[in-house]
């Protein structure tokens, strides 16, 4: 039989939800860079995820482990581009206490060498809740189809 959750629980697993949606994009916001001046924020990176945080993409050859070699694998792959822009649509994402999962369709444009790409992905990602608030744990990037001109 299922357990009914009381008005403050109920509450609180929506304001979970909408801290993670406003951790994910504000994860976007921070890795993209190429109009109006913007560039990668990697002094506010840092702070969105746990010490021990994995960032896979099988695609890209990237299995990086821990908060510091996530935020050097992610300088050396936005060295070169001139433009990148995330935009993750369709969010599930699931609360079960103190962790929870996300998954997302995300579309990725992207300029660099002269090569302008559309991405088209979805991601899995998993977070924790902190004492300083939700973090990213995992974050597991599947490559769909890639158009380019």
């Amino acid at each position: 039989m299922r357990q009914e959750r009381s008005l403050e629980e109920r509450i609180q697993y929506l304001e979970d939800i909408e801290s993670i949606k406003k951790l994910q994009a504000t994860y976007g916001h921070y890795v993209d860079k190429g109009w109006n001046g913007k560039e990668v924020d990697f002094e506010s990176l840092p702070a969105l995820f746990t010490e021990d945080a994995t960032w896979k993409c099988a695609a890209m050859g990237v299995d990086s482990k821990g908060v510091n070699t996530i935020i050097d694998m992610l300088k050396e792959a936005t060295a070169d581009g001139e433009l990148g822009m995330h935009s993750f649509t369709n969010p599930i994402i699931n609360v079960s206490g103190d962790e929870a999962t996300g998954k997302y369709l995300l579309w990725v444009g992207v300029k660099g060498a002269g090569v302008t790409n559309l991405v088209y992905q979805s991601e899995d990602v998993e977070y924790l809740r902190t004492a300083e608030g939700w973090k990213i744990a995992s974050i597991n990037l599947h490559f769909a189809q890639m158009l380019n001109s």
